[in-house]
């Protein structure tokens, strides 16, 4: 029996005791007891609601039978009005918390950026601001800051110890940088590399993906000069938006009539920016157990830069030399198991580790029977007393805060039995990306009791890594 919710927005109106519904046909008054009637159905289907559910929850309030064709013909009259709707399918959950610097111009588009705002939060993104000098004259500044509980920054020379460098801090701190409003003059300076005005420094200076929303006259977007500056910024790699139909502000009330140029409405753009943040892992990682955790429980395998469905070459020549039925291994970090499932394949007595346990529940899943234990462990803090023959670590120790990476030597320097062997696969210095690579210069003073007796080149979340092969000496 499929249920009914009440629509997201309906068109009602209470008057003395009197309810009005305005549908495609026209208004519908109810008064008297039908009107307390359509009010308990309003009341009743807030939440997902079927027609048996429905009729219960009737009688329970009168004391007293309702007829079931009295039931059906208010549920048909109010679906007719479109006041009660099949509830929408589960949207995906957020993956993780996704950084977005919105950039508002002096377009008059600007006035719905706070409905933008509200949409991007709603699919989990956290949300900074900078507005070009003259977007404060169609947005409040105040009602920006309540919404996103961040100052809104509107000047490359105002700055305090949060952002002591805006155009540069924002555009760091950014996965995605969205420009919409973009008035035809912000084009014209992301387009040369202008950098006059805040918004398009950070345009320049990031290296996140930009998406740029044009909203202008319909004469204006139009005009050679526009239309150039969009193709440079698409020859660029500029994400750009197609404008909408809507009403130039500039002419009268009565005059005014439906003219391409504007920037689409909120919820459009929202689903643009969902779709672009899938087609990526996070650009920054996350801090901590929780935030680690969330990730694992939302993004699928394919949206993780990190995953693989097998171990690597040089990995997997690595394991089977020190392989024999028994050793024991630990795998930190393993996420999806990919390593754990490998090592317990050859034979090794595997534990695994994770921080986040929804990434163990997906190694389970994917090991199936094969007799791996998983432990949740934090390495920086480990609970783990056994000592190993071969610890792996195939992107965990890129991904710490070099502030932990002493607590992170003192752990393997306990875990890794004397005589054992530490296999660490690491991002190269120079690799664009958000972990912190390590040299073997670093390594050798982090781990003294360890001796590097072998690297190899691979490639590890799409960038250049090492594999460095750890002796602990005996």
């Amino acid at each position: 029996m499929s249920p009914f919710v009440r629509a997201p927005v309906v068109r009602i109106v209470d008057h003395t005791d009197t309810i009005t519904v305005l549908g495609p046909k026209g208004a519908r008054t109810f008064s008297g007891d039908s009107a307390e009637l359509v009010r308990a159905v309003l009341e009743i289907v807030a939440a997902p609601t079927t027609r048996a559910e429905l009729r219960a929850e009737l009688e329970q309030r009168a004391g007293e039978a309702v007829p079931e064709t009295l039931v059906d013909e208010l549920i048909g009259v109010l679906v007719a009005d479109g006041a009660l709707v099949a509830p929408e399918p589960a949207r995906p959950k957020p993956v993780a918390v996704r950084r977005v610097v919105l950039g508002i111009t002096g377009a008059v588009a600007a006035v719905d950026a706070p409905a933008l705002v509200r949409g991007l939060q709603s699919i989990g993104c956290e949300v900074r601001i900078a507005l070009s000098k003259s977007a404060k004259k169609f947005v409040s500044v105040a009602a920006l800051e309540a919404l996103t509980h961040h100052a809104v920054w509107h000047g490359i020379w105002r700055r305090d110890r949060e952002m002591p460098v805006p155009h540069i801090n924002l555009a760091e701190w950014a996965e995605l940088f969205i420009v919409c409003p973009a008035s035809a003059t912000t084009l014209a300076r992301i387009a040369t590399g202008d950098c006059s005005d805040l918004v398009a420094a950070i345009a320049a200076a990031t290296r996140a993906p930009v998406v740029l929303v044009p909203s202008m006259n319909d004469a204006m977007y139009e005009s050679p000069a526009v239309q150039q500056n969009l193709t440079t910024l698409r020859a660029h790699g500029r994400y750009l938006v197609h404008p909408a139909m809507g009403h130039e502000v500039a002419h009268a009330p009565d005059e005014r009539r439906s003219l391409l140029g504007p920037a689409p409405p909120a919820h459009a753009l929202v689903d643009i920016v969902r779709h672009l943040l899938a087609q990526s892992g996070p650009r920054v990682l996350p801090v901590g157990a929780n935030a680690w955790e969330r990730l694992w429980a939302t993004a699928t395998l394919e949206q993780l830069p990190w995953h693989a469905e097998s171990v690597d070459g040089p990995l997997a020549t690595a394991l089977a030399e020190r392989c024999a039925v028994g050793r024991k291994l630990i795998d930190l970090g393993t996420g999806a198991g990919t390593v754990a499932i490998e090592a317990a394949r050859r034979g090794y007595a595997v534990t695994a580790t994770d921080i986040a346990a929804s990434a163990l529940r997906r190694a389970r899943e994917r090991a199936g029977a094969l007799p791996i234990q998983l432990v949740l462990d934090d390495i920086t803090a480990t609970c783990i007393d056994t000592r190993y023959d071969v610890a792996v670590d195939s992107g965990l120790f890129h991904c710490l805060p070099r502030e932990r990476w002493d607590a992170y030597a003192a752990a393997i320097d306990r875990l890794v039995a004397p005589g054992g062997a530490l296999l660490l696969v690491a991002h190269q210095p120079g690799t664009q990306l958000a972990t912190n690579p390590v040299t073997d210069a670093e390594l050798r003073v982090l781990l003294p009791g360890f001796e590097i007796a072998r690297t190899a080149p691979t490639t590890l979340s799409g960038g250049n890594a090492t594999l460095f092969e750890l002796e602990h000496r005996l």
